[in-house]
C-alpha cells in the first residue's frame, strides 16, 4: 500500500449543506496525486465499489488495482491494492453480488493475452482465472453472473459470444451468433431467470431489417427466440432499442424508429413480448407528443408547431430533425417512463443504421468518456479511435415521456439542453423517479444542472448548483474538471466523484492543502 495513501471520512451525523433542491449530505475523500487515474465507480445494491490502476512511483511499469467498497453514508472498508501482471491493462469489468471481477488484457491489441481477477468485496478472497481459450475478439462487452463470465465482441467482423464458467473453466460459445450480416443491438443481464438477453438485427435479401430477441441461460442454451418483423405500421423500421426487466418473460422493447429506405427518425415505438414470444407494438409520431418542441424559446416553438399542424393537414406525418435516442426506461408500478437525447452530429456519417448504434456499447453507454485516462472499446465512443478527428454532438432537448402498458402516453415533455457541445454521443443526464417527481441532473463542465417534472410539469429547468464541501471551514482551491463523474445512486440520491485541491486550518493554526479523490452524496428535493 502506497504510504501517501490516506482515506478521510467526513460524514457528520444528521447535517448537511442545504442549497435549495440540492443537498450535499455526506462525503468520502482518498488523499491522491493530481496526475493518478480516476476512480470507476459501480453503484451496489447497499452502496458502492469504487477501483482504479495505480502505479508504483513516477513512471514505474509495476501496477496495482486499487479498490474500496462503501455503505450506503459512505462509510469505507479498508482500501486494498492488487498486483497487475506487466503490461496489463484494464479492459472491462462487472459486479455481481460481493464479487467485483475485473478484465485485463496485454498490450493494446484486441489479440492480446486476458485474464480476469474476481475479488470477494466482503472476505478480500482474490480468485485469478487465465483466459487463453476464449476467442481473439474486438471486445464490447463483458459482464458475470452467478460465476459465469460472459464475454462478447466482434472476430473478423462477426459477432461472438462466450461464456465462461470460473468455477470449473469450461468455455461455451454460443451458437447461431457468428454471422457476417447479424449485428447486435443491446446484451442484458437477467438475473430473474438466471441467463442474459441478446437483441439483434439482420436485414434479409430485400435489405428489410428483421429484430431478433434470443434469451440464453448460462450454460449457453437458448430458452427462447422472438423474431420483430412486423410493427403497426409496415413501413416502420426499428432503429435502435431498450429492453425492460423481464417478468415470466414478459417485457417490452422500446425506442425510436424510422420509415424504410429512410434515414430519419419517425418517432418512437413500444413492443410488448410475452411469455409465448408473441408481440404487439405502439407507434408514437410528432402528433403523440405536443410537447417534443417545448425546449424551444416562444417564438421558434410557435412557429414549428404551426408548421406541424400544416403537415398534418395535408396528410403528412413530420419527421423529427437529428438524432433521437432512447437513453433509458424505467418500469415501475406498470407504466414505463422513457428518456430520450435530441441531439446533432458534426458528421453526417454518424447515423449508424447497421453498424454501432447511437446508445452503442450497451450498457457501457453511460460511461463513455467519464475516465479519460483510460482506452477500452468496452467504454470508449466507437466514433472516436486513436488517431480519429473528434466529432461534436451538440445536445438540443432531453425528452421524457410516460406510458402506460396498454400504450396510453399519460405525459410527456421536454427540457432543454442548451445546445451543449460534446465529444461523445452518450447519455447527457441522470434521473431520479418515484412515480410523480422527476429529477434530471447532469454536469456543466464544474457545476451542477438541476430540472425537476411533477406529473409531467416543468416546475424547474437547468437551474445551477456550485459544488459544496461539507465543513464549511474549509475551502475548494481547485476541481479537476476531467475527473468529475455524476451518477444516479439510489432513490432520490445522486454521487458525484472526482479530484479536488482543498485548503483548510490546521491544527497549529497553519494554513493546508491536500488533494484528494472525493465522493459526495447529493440529495435532490425537499
Amino acid at each position: 500500500m502506497k504510504s501517501f495513501v490516506m482515506v478521510l471520512i467526513i460524514a457528520l451525523g444528521g447535517y448537511f449543506h442545504a442549497f435549495g433542491q440540492v443537498q450535499f449530505v455526506q462525503r468520502l475523500e482518498v488523499n491522491t496525486q493530481w496526475e493518478d487515474d480516476d476512480y470507476i465507480i459501480l453503484n451496489k445494491e447497499d452502496g458502492v465499489v469504487g477501483f482504479r490502476m495505480v502505479s508504483e512511483a513516477g513512471f514505474s511499469r509495476d501496477r496495482k488495482l486499487e479498490y474500496f467498497s462503501s455503505d450506503r453514508q459512505l462509510q469505507m472498508k479498508a482500501l486494498r491494492q492488487l498486483p497487475v501482471k506487466a503490461f496489463y491493462n484494464l479492459l472491462g469489468f462487472d459486479l455481481d453480488d460481493d464479487w467485483l471481477y475485473v478484465l485485463f488484457q496485454r498490450g493494446e491489441t484486441y489479440s492480446g493475452e486476458k485474464y480476469m481477477v474476481s475479488i470477494n468485496l466482503g472476505t478480500n478472497e482474490v480468485v485469478e482465472s487465465t483466459l487463453n481459450a476464449i476467442l481473439e475478439m474486438d471486445m464490447q462487452e463483458f459482464f458475470v453472473l452467478d460465476g459465469k463470465a460472459i464475454f462478447m465482441g466482434k472476430t473478423d467482423y462477426r459477432p461472438a459470444i462466450q461464456v465462461f464458467n470460473t468455477a470449473n473453466q469450461h468455455l461455451t460459445t454460443i451458437q447461431g451468433i457468428y454471422e457476417k450480416d447479424l449485428q447486435i443491438i443491446q446484451m442484458r443481464k437477467a438475473p430473474e431467470y438466471n441467463g442474459f438477453d441478446v437483441l439483434m438485427s439482420r436485414r434479409d435479401r430485400f435489405r428489410n431489417k428483421h429484430i431478433l430477441l434470443s434469451s440464453y441461460d448460462l450454460e449457453g442454451n437458448k430458452l427462447r427466440e422472438v423474431k420483430i418483423d412486423q410493427l403497426a405500421d409496415p413501413d416502420a423500421e426499428i432503429g435502435d432499442g431498450l429492453l425492460t426487466h423481464s417478468y415470466g418473460y414478459n417485457q417490452a422493447l422500446i425506442g425510436p424508429y424510422s420509415l424504410r429506405k429512410k434515414n430519419v427518425y419517425q418517432g418512437l415505438y413500444f413492443a410488448q413480448i410475452n411469455e409465448f414470444g408473441e408481440y404487439n407494438s405502439h407507434l408514437f409520431t410528432l402528433r403523440d407528443f405536443p410537447n417534443f418542441y417545448n425546449y424551444l424559446p416562444e417564438k421558434p416553438r410557435n412557429r414549428r408547431l404551426k408548421s406541424l399542424a400544416k403537415a398534418w393537414e395535408k396528410g403528412r406525418e413530420p419527421a423529427i430533425s437529428n438524432t433521437l435516442a432512447t437513453r433509458e426506461v424505467i418500469s415501475q408500478g406498470g407504466v414505463y417512463l422513457i428518456y430520450n437525447d435530441h441531439f446533432v452530429s458534426s458528421s453526417r456519417r454518424y447515423y449508424p443504421r447497421d453498424g454501432m448504434y447511437i446508445n452503442n456499447f450497451y450498457r457501457m453507454s453511460p460511461m463513455m468518456g467519464s475516465w479519460g485516462n483510460y482506452y477500452s472499446p468496452l467504454w470508449s465512443n466507437p466514433y472516436l479511435r486513436p488517431g480519429q478527428v473528434a466529432n461534436d454532438y451538440k445536445f438540443l432537448s432531453a425528452q421524457m415521456v410516460l406510458l402506460e402498458e396498454n400504450g396510453s402516453v399519460l405525459w410527456e415533455n421536454s427540457l432543454s439542453l442548451d445546445n451543449q457541445s460534446r465529444t461523445n454521443p452518450g447519455k447527457f443526464g441522470e434521473l431520479a423517479f418515484d412515480g410523480q417527481n422527476l429529477y434530471f441532473m447532469y454536469l456543466d463542465e464544474k457545476e451542477l444542472k438541476l430540472s425537476h417534472f411533477r406529473d409531467g410539469e416543468l416546475l424547474m429547468e437547468n437551474e445551477t448548483f456550485e459544488i459544496q464541501l461539507i465543513n464549511e471551514q474549509e475551502r475548494i482551491n481547485e476541481t479537476q474538471e476531467r475527473s468529475l463523474n455524476l451518477m444516479w445512486w439510489y432513490d432520490n440520491y445522486y454521487l458525484l466523484s472526482g479530484k479536488q485541491k482543498i485548503r483548510y486550518i490546521q491544527e497549529d493554526g497553519k494554513q493546508g492543502n491536500r488533494d484528494v479523490y472525493f465522493f459526495t452524496k447529493i440529495k435532490v428535493g425537499d
